[in-house]
């Protein structure tokens, strides 16, 4: 009777031990490098990249020369979520710059949600527009989207998003001068 006990007791704690070392080793590794979270993916880092107050100031100047007209501007340069705010008589330009870990994936994500919501209202879905975002098919890295009259496209984890709202200019004129916009601030961005 005093075997079968132990015999059963050794067993069960056993199993008892096994299980906890099962349980303990789920999702914990040995190192915080190899831990997995949203965007943990080669490309998806985060980056210093940020529209300086030097940069807002330029894209200050292209918004003048677009519309004719003197715009002031206003900066927040910290990455990684920095802007350029801009407005004149009837105008208002923003530009938003994403530069935190898997702003990629987010910008992704937010394009396939807005055809979720409107996918049969074709002025609030994205638009391709060429030139702007990473080469790519179907050019799906840059989108405009009309009914909000802005632009959003990514290159590498970068994700910049345009506004431009400018009543007196056509809307395929608010799209080239946002998609103009986004190259700059592109390449203002780049060397960050």
């Amino acid at each position: 009777m005093i075997r079968t006990n132990l015999l059963g007791l050794s067993a069960m704690s056993s199993i008892s031990i096994l299980a906890m070392a099962v349980v303990a080793g789920c999702g914990s590794s040995s190192s915080p490098a190899s831990d997995r979270y949203f965007g943990d993916h080669p490309g998806q880092e985060a980056t210093r990249a940020a529209i300086g107050r030097g940069d807002c100031q330029l894209l200050r100047r292209a918004v003048e020369d677009a519309e004719g007209a003197p715009a002031q501007a206003e900066s927040e340069p910290s990455p990684p979520s920095s802007h350029c705010l801009i407005a004149g008589r009837g105008l208002h330009v923003s530009v938003y710059l994403d530069s935190s870990t898997a702003a990629r994936q987010r910008y992704f994500n937010r394009m396939v949600e807005q055809v979720q919501f409107y996918g049969t209202e074709a002025a609030k879905t994205p638009h391709a527009v060429a030139g702007v975002g990473d080469p790519a098919a179907y050019e799906h890295t840059a989108s405009w989207i009309p009914a909000l009259s802005t632009l959003y496209a990514v290159r590498g984890n970068r994700w910049l998003t345009v506004s431009y709202a400018a009543p007196t200019v056509p809307k395929a004129e608010r799209e080239a001068r946002a998609a103009a916009l986004a190259r700059r601030a592109f390449r203002l961005t780049a060397s960050h």
